[in-house]
C-alpha cells in the first residue's frame, strides 16, 4: 500500500479505495484536498522556489504514484538480527516456549490473578496521588540517579512500598526496563541458578508494573515482551511443579501476558 504522506493527502486530496474497487463514492471526508495550486510543476528551476511549487511537486508527484504496491523478495535478514538483538518476539517462539502441562497455571487462577494485580495498581495510585513528589523522598535514591537505583534493587531483596512512592515516573519506566533485560539475559539453563537473585528479580518486576504509568511507551513495552520470553525460558527449565521457582514464574507470566498483553498470559 502506499505510504500515506501528509504533504500528499493535503495537495492532492484523493482518496485511496481500501475496501472496494467497485466504491462509487466520491466522498473525500477527511481527506478533502487543502491548499489547492493549479498548474503543472516546473522542474527547470531546480529546488521549488515557493511553497506553491512544492505543492504543485508534490501532487504531481502523488498522481504518478499507483495505489497499491506490492513488496517482493524482501530481504528480512535485518529485520530479523535486530528482532534477535531487542529481546523481540514471535508467535512461533510463544509456541517453542510453551511449558509441559505441570507447569501451565489454571486458567481461572490466570484471570483471579490479572484482576488483583489491575485493583493493586488502582490502590497504588491513589497512595501515589496522595503524597506530592517533594514529601515522596525519605531515604531512597534521588530520581537523577539511576544508577544508584539500580543498585538498590540488587541490595533489596523485598521491594518496599516507600520506594515505589519516592521514584517517579521516568525512573519506575527505566528499572523496568532495567529488570526485564536481566529477566531476558539470564541464563536459566545453567547448573548453578541462584533462586534467590531470580525471586529478588522477579519480586522488582511485579512491583514496578505495579508501578509504571500506562499508558507504556514503545521501549518499556518492549521490554516486558522480551522479559515473558526470558521468564518462559525460565519456566522450561524447572524440574517439577514442586519446583521454588515456578509460582513466582507464572506470576510474572500472568501479569506481562494477561494484563499487559505481552505474552499468552499461561
Amino acid at each position: 500500500m502506499r505510504a500515506f504522506c501528509f504533504l500528499c493527502a493535503l495537495a492532492d486530496g484523493r482518496r485511496v479505495v481500501m475496501a472496494s474497487e467497485s466504491s462509487e463514492s466520491e466522498d473525500d471526508g477527511l481527506r478533502r484536498r487543502a491548499l489547492a495550486v493549479d498548474g503543472e510543476p516546473d522542474y527547470s528551476t531546480g529546488p521549488p522556489m515557493d511553497g506553491f511549487e512544492y505543492l504543485r511537486r508534490v501532487a504531481f508527484e502523488a498522481r504518478q504514484t499507483p495505489d497499491i504496491m506490492r513488496a517482493e523478495n524482501m530481504d528480512l535478514t535485518a529485520l530479523e538480527e535486530e528482532t534477535a538483538t531487542s529481546g523481540g518476539v514471535t508467535a512461533d517462539e510463544e509456541t517453542e516456549f510453551a511449558p509441559p502441562a505441570w507447569a501451565k497455571p489454571d486458567r481461572a487462577w490466570v484471570r483471579r490473578t490479572v484482576g488483583d494485580f489491575s485493583d493493586l495498581r488502582v490502590r497504588l495510585s491513589r497512595i501515589l496521588a496522595r503524597f506530592p513528589t517533594s514529601v515522596r523522598r525519605g531515604s531512597y535514591p534521588s530520581n537523577a540517579d539511576k544508577r544508584d537505583w539500580e543498585r538498590f534493587c540488587v541490595d533489596v531483596r523485598e521491594p518496599p512500598l516507600g520506594a515505589l512512592v519516592a521514584m517517579d515516573a521516568v525512573t519506575c519506566a527505566y528499572l523496568l526496563r532495567h529488570i526485564s533485560r536481566g529477566l531476558f539475559r539470564y541464563d536459566y539453563d545453567s547448573d548453578g541458578v541462584d533462586v534467590d537473585d531470580v525471586i529478588r528479580r522477579l519480586r522488582w518486576f511485579h512491583a514496578l508494573v505495579a508501578r509504571v504509568d500506562l499508558p507504556l511507551d514503545a521501549d518499556t513495552e518492549a521490554s516486558i515482551r522480551s522479559a515473558m520470553k526470558g521468564v518462559a525460558r525460565g519456566r522450561l527449565s524447572t524440574s517439577s511443579e514442586d519446583d521454588e521457582l515456578l509460582p513466582h514464574l507464572n506470576l510474572a507470566i500472568a501479569i506481562g501476558g494477561g494484563y499487559f498483553k505481552q505474552w499468552r498470559g499461561e
